[in-house]
C-alpha cells in the first residue's frame, strides 16, 4: 500500500489590501477570528475526528481520520480505509524531531522523504494555532505580494521547510488557504500544494473550519470533513508514544 504512505499531509487549522497589509494587523485579525489569544492559549491541544475521500490517480477511496495534537511539537494521526475488501490502518506519530508509523499494527520504517513530510505536518499544525507565529523566532513573516482582491496574505519562512503562503479573508479574518511546494517522494518533482478551508464553526470559544480540500498541481487529492472537535488544555504524553 505504497499510496497510503503518500497520502496528503493532514493538518488541523484553528482558525485583513494586498502587499501593504501589516503583518501584525493580519495576524491580530486572524487570532481574533479564531477566538482570541486567551482562548488559543487555553487550548493548545485537541482531538479531531473526521472522514473524507482520498484520490490517487483515478481512484477514490473513502477514509476516516482521528487526530490528536499538542502544540508545540506533538501530533498523532490515525487513518483507516478499505481497499478491495481489506481494512488498512495507518498510524503516524510525531514527537518533536522523532517520528514513527505503523500499518495494521506493524512498524514500517519511515523514508527520509516521509519523515520530512511528517515534520511539515507538525509545522502546519503549529502555524494553524497562529499564536506561535507571534512568539517563536524560528518563524520569519512578510506580506505576500501575490495576495489581492478580498484576500490578505503572509509568507511564513522556516528553515528546512518550504515557504508557506497563508491567505486570509479580510472580511472575516479567517485563514482560508495555505499553499506551498511539496516534493513528490517518488519523482522528486515539486508540486504546487494548496489546502482550502471552509465551513467555519464555533466550539468552546474557538472558531475553526470543518472542511479542508487539498489539491496538488490543481488536482484534488483529499476532501476532509471534521465531524467532531474536542479542544483540550492538555493531553497525556502517552498519546504520543512512539513504540506503538
Amino acid at each position: 500500500m505504497r499510496w497510503l504512505l503518500r497520502m496528503p499531509v493532514l493538518s488541523v487549522v484553528l482558525s485583513v489590501g494586498a502587499a501593504q497589509d501589516r503583518t501584525d494587523d493580519v495576524l491580530n485579525a486572524a487570532v481574533k477570528a479564531a477566538g482570541g489569544a486567551e482562548v488559543l492559549a487555553k487550548y493548545p491541544a485537541g482531538r479531531v475526528v473526521g472522514k473524507g475521500i482520498m484520490t490517487f490517480g483515478d481512484a477514490e477511496t473513502a477514509f476516516t481520520c482521528e487526530q490528536a495534537y499538542h502544540v508545540p511539537g506533538k501530533l498523532r494521526t490515525l487513518v483507516r480505509c478499505e481497499v478491495k475488501g481489506q481494512t488498512w490502518e495507518l498510524l503516524q506519530v510525531v514527537d518533536g524531531e522523532k517520528a514513527a508509523q505503523t500499518i495494521n499494527g506493524r512498524a514500517v520504517p519511515l523514508t527520509s522523504a516521509g519523515a520530512k513530510e511528517l515534520q511539515l505536518a507538525l509545522l502546519l499544525n503549529e502555524v494553524a494555532q497562529l499564536t506561535p507565529l507571534t512568539s517563536d523566532r524560528k518563524y520569519t513573516l512578510k506580506p505576500d505580494k501575490q495576495a489581492k482582491g478580498p484576500d490578505a496574505g503572509l509568507v511564513v519562512h522556516t528553515r528546512g521547510h518550504p515557504d508557506l503562503h497563508l491567505v486570509f479573508d479580510r472580511k472575516t479574518g479567517h485563514i482560508v488557504r495555505i499553499a506551498y511546494k511539496a516534493t513528490d517522494p517518488d519523482t522528486a518533482k515539486e508540486l504546487e500544494t494548496e489546502t482550502t478551508f471552509s465551513e467555519f464553526k464555533e466550539l468552546s470559544g474557538l472558531t475553526r473550519p470543518t472542511r479542508s480540500v487539498v489539491t496538488r498541481d490543481g488536482k484534488k487529492v483529499l476532501d476532509l470533513v471534521v465531524e467532531k472537535f474536542t479542544p483540550l488544555e492538555k493531553l497525556d504524553p502517552k498519546a504520543f508514544k512512539l513504540d506503538e
